[in-house]
């Protein structure tokens, strides 16, 4: 689904207590709606884990749920590694820490971005406004928006959207 969309799932790290995935639109292929690609890539990964029921481990019901960032801007995109040894292409920058410092910030199921993203996608999206929050690496604090639905999928979203 994120390849559909244009995007390109770099990395998942798995945790005792969860996971993360670094998913990335606009490298090494650019597309003038890439933030409107990966808002409606993070919808549908969102709809995806909403959609798990409850797993039951050691007898204790266990909830799925995601925490999405996304951040709009530049990055540096290369290939890193030893020459002759272990190499990957990676995505690295303030770009891709705004993203995971606004994931840790969001609330289960909840997309948060950074306010270049909700002016890239205002037009197309449901969105709202939820102040500014201090985010760590940041000297100034950061306006941030939700993310609640695709503007076709009014049905989906909350009434007051």
């Amino acid at each position: 689904m994120v390849s559909a969309k244009g995007g390109v799932l770099q990395k998942l790290t798995a945790h005792l207590d969860g996971s993360d995935m670094l998913i990335y639109f606009g490298v090494p292929d650019v597309h003038a709606d890439d933030a409107c690609r990966a808002a409606a890539a993070a919808i549908a990964i969102r709809e995806i884990i909403g959609g798990i029921p409850p797993l039951t481990i050691q007898g204790e019901k266990v909830k799925v749920f995601c925490q999405i960032g996304l951040s709009l801007g530049p990055v540096f995109a290369a290939e890193v590694g030893e020459p002759r040894g272990r190499r990957e292409f990676n995505v690295l920058g303030d770009t891709v820490n705004t993203a995971a410092r606004l994931m840790t910030k969001a609330g289960e199921n909840e997309i948060l971005m950074t306010e270049r993203v909700f002016e890239s996608i205002a037009s197309h999206f449901f969105c709202e406004a939820l102040g500014a929050v201090s985010l760590k690496g940041k000297s100034a604090l950061t306006p941030i928006f939700a993310l609640h639905a695709a503007k076709g999928e009014r049905g989906k979203a909350n009434d007051r959207f």
